[in-house]
């Protein structure tokens, strides 16, 4: 019996660590519609970052704890990394597990930089970090260029979630 219970517990610590770790390619601005739509009723915060980018890095454990606070209010993160693909195991997957990321992240494969850029917003230069929210609707509230601290962004999105 405690060798099975043992298992059991091993068994859903691996899968909840593989969970935590799950990084999926977005490649077209209809990839990011698709997630918008599961996330619809939500705000959303959409980040874009890398693990190069020291900004952003700095930028992050604010954006995690934010997250943690408000995620049973309807409030939802998108992360999409621009590490480079060949990164994602050495790199990308590291952090994240790092960081305590337990919700799926994505990375860029878009070929085509302008569309992506043009779909977000077409005043994006593509600097990162670069911080989109939008309302339950789906609509684009703030955009945020550049590191932010945990209350400014808590800040901007306290009154959408009212």
């Amino acid at each position: 019996m405690t060798r099975l219970f043992l298992i059991s517990v091993f068994s859903l610590l691996f899968i909840w660590n593989l969970r935590s770790q799950e990084i999926k390619a977005v490649s077209s601005a209809e990839d990011i519609k698709v997630i918008f739509n599961k996330a619809k009723g939500n705000v959303i915060l959409l980040n874009f970052w890398a693990t190069w980018c020291k900004p952003c890095v700095t930028e992050f454990p604010e954006l995690i704890k934010l997250y943690k606070n408000y995620k049973d209010k309807g409030f939802e993160i998108v992360f999409i990394s621009l590490d480079d693909k060949q990164d994602i195991d050495s790199k990308l997957k590291p952090f994240l597990k790092k960081q305590s990321v337990d919700f799926l992240s994505y990375y860029s494969t878009f070929t085509n930089a302008e569309e992506l850029i043009d779909y977000i917003d077409k005043n994006w230069q593509g600097a990162i970090p670069s911080t989109y929210i939008y309302d339950r609707e789906g609509n684009l509230k703030v955009s945020i260029l550049g590191t932010q601290n945990y209350e400014q962004f808590e800040k901007e999105i306290i009154p959408l979630l009212d």
